[in-house]
């Protein structure tokens, strides 16, 4: 298996593989709402992304909620994007649903590149799932889950080609200043953090992105490597082996 068959599958995947959280949470702690969802909200980021050589992409990006589907026998929200960057603007839309116990994101694996890329005698031995976890719910401080992972079978061997796992690293009390007023808000931080195996004999490659999601609100940032944040965005909107930066500016709840 070449090293360029791993690569594209890091940079075409959309998300895929929802697994179980590795930790629990107290079933005494008190649910708040940290991903309002009613159909109609929108949000408003300012975004940018650079390298060494400085500032290379810079932009705005819009997300709402727009309806529901039904895929698999499964009911989903309807997430619609829209990037402008660099004076180009994309849209595109994800499938998610929310329950109890997380936010789960589903990825048709027919449309999204699977099957054109994987060879013919190893399309039987890669192994995904069709969600991903986004969010575990309640949330907790030094919360641990595995959203997802793909994992090769391949005559005797088996291992994980990609994996990402989050932490929910610190709990905070912040003020921000949103459609012109100030807001309290508490807030956690999560770190997503994907590794890539390339090369057996090699450490594999690691990747990181943090967000900041604050209560009654939803995510108020993204920050880190661009194979993350895109990854988590259901595309190749960033350019790779860039560190992108995306900041509310402004939201409606319905």
């Amino acid at each position: 298996m070449k090293k360029s068959f791993f690569l594209i599958i890091f940079t075409l995947i959309s998300a895929v593989g929802c697994k179980e959280s590795t930790t629990e949470p107290d079933a005494n702690v008190t649910s708040s709402d940290y991903f309002p969802n009613s159909n109609g909200n929108y949000y408003y980021y300012n975004i940018s992304a650079g390298d060494s050589s400085g500032l290379v992409q810079s932009g705005t990006r819009k997300n709402y909620y727009s309806g529901d589907t039904t895929l698999l026998q499964t009911p989903y929200q309807i997430k619609v994007d829209s990037f402008t960057i660099n004076g180009v603007q994309s849209v595109s839309k994800s499938f998610f649903r929310k329950s109890d116990t997380g936010v789960f994101y589903y990825v048709d694996i027919d449309t999204n590149g699977f099957n054109a890329i994987i060879p013919d005698s190893l399309r039987g031995a890669i192994s995904f799932d069709e969600e991903y976890r986004l969010l575990y719910q309640p949330l907790e401080l030094n919360q641990i889950w595995s959203m997802y992972k793909i994992t090769v079978n391949y005559l005797s061997f088996q291992f994980d080609v990609f994996t990402v796992d989050a932490k929910v690293i610190s709990k905070n009390t912040i003020d921000f200043a949103f459609n012109n007023s100030t807001v309290t808000k508490e807030v956690f931080t999560i770190r997503y953090t994907a590794k890539l195996t390339t090369d057996l004999n090699q450490p594999p490659l690691t990747f990181g992105a943090t967000g900041e999601i604050a209560e009654g609100v939803g995510f108020i940032s993204w920050e880190g490597d661009s194979e993350v944040i895109n990854f988590l965005a259901g595309g190749n909107i960033y350019l790779p082996n860039t560190y992108v930066i995306e900041e509310l500016y402004s939201y409606k709840l319905q």
